[in-house]
């Protein structure tokens, strides 16, 4: 890397029938007038994504006289810099706003997706950023109880309490972190804000929708499940002014840090995508700076140095 880049990210917001709305006064952003009044509140917050028809737009400075989106950028001076084109791009980040329970369902593993007929799989990652009392997911199956199992007793029309009984559920605590393996059954309860990084992909395949009527593929869902031993959260305090590691998987890094003074921050792949969850500071890379504030995410190619006060950050790694 000859160079050091930041680019500044504008996040875009999507409609979710169990969407909240935490994340929009947290970050000082405005709903869209569609799904703050009679439509779907916004449930995700898209904060880095290649994805067709969901492509992250460039913030200004950074789309003044080039390109408008994250692939028109990687397609154009991204591939000087030795970044993937938007096909290839590893990662998607977003913000979950979760009032009510997510669906229960499932993604493919990298070898499940190609057999499917898909790009990649979905391995993902969740980090706490606020839960109501008693908030939970719910990861993997119960105790003897395995996937085929809890698929027979879906298609077999369990009731909802049924099918809960089924799963393991996991109390998160703000501060939590837990990955979530391409191939595991989860559904995440209301009642949570958290921060998700996951491979580059959108596939989801729904197994129970709680009485909302939304399509499910249970078919699909039996070729993705796996039985693993279940994850557990991590809780890992940062420390001032260095990186502390949250999860580490092929896939992707998860680090944090607070910053009181100032920090370095070197991608530990060929780019790291940096989001503020608190607090003001500045980053600069060589000549250019650029301020930093609570919701701003930003993708990092080479060392920038960090300062502020209060600042509280997450970076998620590419695949080394």
């Amino acid at each position: 890397m000859s160079r050091s880049l930041v680019l500044p990210l504008q996040p875009l917001p999507v409609s979710r029938p169990w969407g909240g709305r935490r994340a929009a006064p947290r970050f000082g952003w405005t709903a869209p007038a569609a799904t703050a009044g009679n439509g779907a509140p916004v449930g995700e917050w898209w904060l880095a994504s290649c994805q067709p028809g969901a492509a992250s737009p460039l913030l200004q400075p950074a789309r003044a006289a080039g390109p408008a989106d994250l692939p028109a950028f990687l397609a154009g001076p991204g591939r000087d810099l030795g970044l993937p084109d938007a096909a290839d791009f590893p990662l998607l980040v977003k913000f979950l706003d979760c009032e009510e329970t997510l669906s229960l369902q499932v993604h493919p593993d990298d070898a499940c997706a190609r057999r499917q007929g898909l790009p990649r799989g979905k391995t993902e990652c969740w980090h706490v950023l606020a839960a109501d009392p008693g908030a939970v997911v719910w990861l993997g199956t119960a105790p003897g109880v395995n996937s085929s199992q809890l698929l027979e007793r879906v298609a077999e029309g369990a009731s909802d309490d049924e099918i809960r009984a089924l799963l393991r559920r996991v109390e998160l605590l703000p501060g939590d972190t837990l990955v979530v393996p391409a191939g595991s059954v989860h559904a995440i309860g209301g009642g949570l804000l958290l921060y998700e990084i996951q491979q580059n992909s959108d596939t989801t395949w729904r197994i129970h929708d709680w009485g909302r009527g939304r399509p499910v593929q249970l078919d699909r869902a039996r070729e993705a499940c796996l039985d693993r031993a279940p994850e557990a959260p991590v809780r890992e305090e940062p420390l001032a002014d260095r990186w502390t590691a949250l999860a580490r998987t092929p896939a992707f890094g998860l680090r944090r840090a607070r910053v009181t003074g100032g920090l370095e921050l070197r991608p530990d792949g060929s780019f790291a995508l940096l989001t503020v969850l608190a607090g003001q500071g500045t980053l600069r890379a060589g000549d250019a700076m650029l301020a930093l504030r609570p919701g701003a995410t930003a993708l990092i190619a080479g060392p920038v140095q960090l300062s502020g006060a209060g600042l509280d950050l997450l970076c998620a790694d590419a695949p080394r």
